[in-house]
């Protein structure tokens, strides 16, 4: 597992675009073997190049999480159920992934149209998206699709037990590194961290950042590798 230091720039990017990286200030903990999930069958790890690593055993789709969907009129709801069918139409390959696991959006606002399906893993978006979206010079709007190596997730689901016990290993990841460096914490690790899906160059994770600070440092010090460092806590997806 490689290590780097960042620079400032290094970290201003991080601000500006963190899912789309996992270099930082910190490493990975992978010193665990064998463990399970809460309900004894859900996950398998196991310690591999200093990379902690999962296998996803698929759930059934009614035990799977669902993203939390935003609430819409009924007027709008029929809009959004009319793209949805153009969509299939347009992909077919995304019927085969239930509507319930697909985070969706409409917006229509001075003759733009935007509409977005979002595959979700987890309750979490992957970055898999259908969009349509139309505007004065484009009346007729186009679709969009952007898939990425969670594609072979679309028939698959996460339970809760399973998010539960991916924040737990994250959060030990990040609290190991904390102690190591001897960093100190502002707020506590288990109520700050977001996993999010990553696709890094076809290598599947799931890995959550964590700003921990440097002890003793006056108030006019400010700044990334000055103050404080990104930690991210990361798992291979087998």
């Amino acid at each position: 597992m490689k290590r780097t230091i960042p620079s400032l720039l290094f970290c201003l990017s991080l601000l500006l675009s963190l899912s789309l990286t996992f270099a930082g200030c910190g490493g990975t903990a992978g010193d665990t073997a064998g463990d399970t999930s809460a309900d004894g069958s859900a996950l398998s790890t196991s310690a591999q190049k200093d990379v902690e690593t999962l296998r996803l055993i698929p759930t059934l789709q009614e035990e799977a999480v669902a993203p939390v969907k935003k609430t819409y009129s009924d007027e709008e709801q029929a809009i959004l159920d009319e793209y949805y069918q153009k969509m299939l139409d347009e992909y077919p390959s995304w019927r085969q992934i239930p509507r319930r696991m697909l985070r969706e959006h409409y917006s229509e606002s001075n003759g733009f149209v935007d509409v977005e399906f979002t595959f979700c893993l987890g309750g979490v978006g992957t970055r898999c998206v259908c969009r349509y979206s139309s505007g004065p010079a484009n009346p007729e709007g186009h679709w969009t699709i952007w898939e990425n190596g969670f594609k072979k997730f679309y028939t698959s689901g996460v339970t809760q037990a399973q998010m539960d016990y991916i924040r737990d290993r994250l959060v030990a990841q990040i609290e190991e590194m904390i102690e190591e460096k001897g960093l100190t914490e502002r707020d506590p690790v288990p109520e700050t961290i977001y996993p999010y899906w990553v696709d890094n160059k076809g290598e599947l994770f799931v890995t959550a950042e964590y700003i921990a600070y440097y002890p003793n440092v006056s108030e006019d010090q400010k700044g990334c590798g000055i103050d404080h460092e990104h930690l991210f806590g990361r798992i291979l997806l087998e």
